[in-house]
């Protein structure tokens, strides 16, 4: 008798529950989502309306919106590419290549393990694995205003999976008017490897959104962009962006549990304001989990000039 008056002084409370217990029940629901259950769509949607490019949309057919701002439209001269004096060509991996094409310049790759993004890739898939055996997986993108001795990451829970590729080259060259681009061993294995782990991969740049159509085309014929799959190409949206703000966007949208640049400040722009680079030790176990130092995924070809013969000899 006791246990049923119980129960009814619950049920008869529950409608007396304050807003913010009440916010905690659903809240708990979330941890046990399987992976078929997380909603991609909206994720999708919400990133593009943020401004990144959606890369399964052909350069030119869409607007992109810019949180309320004016919307910057793709333009159709952009959806091509022509290399600075000469066609445009992608050299690297090219898994049909004949053993008789001895003259190319170009060395065939060995395979993803001996790829600089073998261990990036091979981090993205272990949580994915994590994620299909119902357990948690991080984000690897610190919060804003970070604390680097007790740093936390942006919340994970109910996201679709992601990783991040910085696209801009340490030298400062500009990929978009190379004669010749060569890719890194092994990346396209290791992309093809998260996509059929339903892992999207989202490409930052400094480069601005007007450079949309030339990049988008360029990562396609690089092989380095799949139709059907929600890959993004998030580039300065003007005024204020920074590519740190495009990080936490991303992270709000996705969970970011890889990602792979050339330089500290690629993970978090902490690192260019720090005056002694080992400032952040707290950080330190970030590197090579979750976080991968590796060369460019695309990279200007250097070509040495052809010396002239000297006019006065012979």
């Amino acid at each position: 008798m006791a246990q049923i008056r119980l129960s009814l002084l619950i049920l008869t409370a529950l409608p007396l529950l304050s807003g913010c217990v009440a916010a905690i029940l659903p809240l708990a629901a979330i941890g046990t989502m399987g992976k078929a259950q997380i909603d991609r769509t909206k994720a999708k949607q919400d990133l593009v309306a943020s401004g990144a490019i959606d890369l399964a949309i052909p350069a030119g057919s869409v607007t992109i919106g810019l949180d309320g701002d004016e919307a910057v439209e793709m333009r159709e001269k952009d959806a091509g590419f022509a290399g600075q004096g000469g066609a445009f060509e992608i050299a690297g991996l090219d898994l049909e290549r004949k053993s008789a094409d001895r003259d190319s310049p170009v060395i065939p790759t060995p395979g993803l393990d001996a790829s600089p993004y073998a261990d990036f890739a091979a981090h993205a898939l272990q949580q994915s694995a994590k994620l299909e055996a119902g357990e948690g997986v991080d984000s690897v993108v610190l919060v804003p205003r970070v604390d680097i001795f007790e740093p936390e990451t942006i919340e994970c829970e109910g996201k679709p999976l992601a990783v991040l590729i910085d696209l801009d080259s340490p030298t400062g060259g500009d990929l978009i008017k190379a004669d010749t681009l060569y890719r890194q061993n092994g990346l396209v294995e290791a992309l093809s490897r998260l996509h059929s782990a339903e892992i999207s991969v989202i490409w930052l740049s400094d480069h601005p959104v007007a450079a949309s159509g030339r990049i988008s085309a360029i990562l396609n014929e690089a092989g380095l962009s799949r139709s059907g799959s929600d890959d993004f190409l998030f580039l300065d949206r003007g005024g204020d962006d920074r590519k740190q703000v495009r990080r936490w966007d991303a992270a709000r949208n996705y969970c970011i549990v890889a990602i792979a640049g050339d330089d500290r400040a690629d993970f978090d722009e902490l690192y260019d304001y720090l005056l002694e680079p080992d400032g952040a030790i707290a950080l330190n176990h970030m590197f090579d989990n979750g976080w991968f130092l590796t060369p460019p995924p695309l990279v200007e070809a250097t070509r040495k000039p052809t010396a002239k013969p000297d006019d006065k000899e012979g």
